[in-house]
């Protein structure tokens, strides 16, 4: 068991992520028109609510990072199940608008503790060897629920009706929450096991000297490469974000029923699920900071295949691949490239600070991207500010690989 109890806690992550992000965030948009018809508001004002779930998500983050580096990332952990689950059964409960907006503010509070925040940093403990694999898996999570839940919450909507496909989903995913979380262990120390399942091997230490964590921390604040990660990852985090939570407002305006939206983002995050898996590998087998570059320029082909599906439908399917391709690809290396470059004993902190302005973006993209449809009455113009977007990450990216190959670094 000590040999195989790190893939036991990579199924666990997987389980919970695949339900709290992949499914509830991923499959939000499909409910928001129903939203707006349920409750009589205007469609914008029901996909701010999106912009209002991301926004208080990443108000938590910095404090999450830091309470990481000094208590149990389990006990923090079972916390945000158990409440995320609550949360999931209040919403197919609403009655009203502001019982969704309320959901919007409070699911996102305990989804901070069981998220992609502590989930990296057990994985951290857990992986050296393997840890980009292991980051690919997880983060196939967030593609494998959508891929396979999307089709049915659309199918469940159009059929039973929004409350009906909510309440189905609560169900679901609680179980695929709460259970997992309590056979996780935060380090393998904590049951004498191994990371990677390799005899010997050991992840990072639970414990950390405090001095260490401050010099480290206060090295990467004022460092360049700190300000430009965060302006990638930003940039990157503000176009996926905010087509994901737009992609039901895309689709209808290309004419796609809500059955057809859920079918097409069916393929899109199965491509996505590739994506993340197949970077992850790539970044155990090559330069991850090569990698990260090549997940860029990816996405770019993504966003630029996404503008042309708006004057050609026969770029919808295209566009769903290489995009699920490209948001996959980038999100799997920017947590590779973290690591990489703050990967020491302030990483909970710094990876704490960099999710908050990663969330905040996001949040941001939703709200945004959303706007200058109604503003213009399409996408064209928000879709062009991705391509934009994605073309100053390759530069800021090109930039801190060429830095990084003078000698900086950071993660030690």
């Amino acid at each position: 068991m000590k040999k195989i109890y790190c893939w036991v806690v990579l199924v666990c992550l997987f389980l919970m992520y695949m339900a709290s992000n992949g499914i509830v965030l991923n499959t939000f948009n499909l409910y928001l028109p129903e939203f707006a018809k349920a409750f009589n508001v205007d469609i914008a004002k029901a996909t701010s609510l999106a912009a209002i779930l991301y926004l208080v998500l990443a108000l938590p983050l910095p404090l999450v990072g830091f309470l990481l580096e000094r208590f149990s990332p389990k006990k923090l952990i079972v916390t945000g199940a158990i409440g995320a689950s609550a949360g999931l059964f209040f919403l197919a409960n609403a009655t009203s608008f502001g019982m969704v907006r309320a959901f919007t503010i409070v699911y996102p509070l305990f989804l901070c503790l069981v998220g992609l925040l502590t989930s990296m940093y057990v994985i951290n403990n857990w992986f050296v060897k393997f840890k980009g694999v292991a980051t690919g898996t997880l983060l196939m999570a967030s593609s494998v629920g959508p891929a396979i839940f999307a089709p049915l919450v659309g199918k469940w909507i159009k059929i039973l009706g929004w409350q009906t496909a909510a309440q189905y989903q609560a169900i679901i995913c609680t179980c695929l929450i709460l259970l997992p979380a309590l056979l996780i262990f935060s380090h393998p120390a904590k049951i004498n096991a191994y990371a990677d399942g390799i005899e010997g091997t050991v992840g990072k230490q639970p414990k950390v000297d405090s001095a260490e964590r401050k010099s480290l921390l206060k090295k990467a604040l004022v460092s360049s490469e700190f300000y430009m990660l965060a302006l990638v990852t930003a940039a990157l985090w503000f176009c996926i974000g905010g087509f994901i939570q737009n992609q039901r407002n895309y689709q209808a305006d290309l004419l796609l029923d809500v059955a057809q939206s859920g079918k097409l983002q069916g393929v899109f995050f199965t491509c996505g699920l590739l994506g993340k898996f197949l970077f992850g590998f790539l970044g155990d087998k090559f330069d991850v900071k090569k990698i990260m570059l090549l997940s860029v320029v990816n996405m770019f082909l993504g966003c630029l295949f996404l503008y042309l599906s708006l004057h050609d439908k026969t770029f919808v399917i295209p566009c769903a691949i290489v995009f699920g391709l490209g948001y996959s690809g980038t999100f799997t290396m920017i947590q590779l490239y973290i690591i990489n470059l703050f990967g020491g004993a302030a990483y909970g902190t710094i990876l704490g600070l960099l999710s908050f302005i990663d969330t905040i973006c996001a949040s941001i993209g939703v709200a945004v991207l959303g706007s200058m449809r109604k503003a213009n009455g399409n996408y064209e113009k928000a879709f062009m500010l991705m391509m934009i977007l994605t073309l100053i990450s390759i530069v800021v990216t090109f930039i801190i690989n060429q830095k990084a190959k003078k000698g900086v670094i950071l993660s030690n």
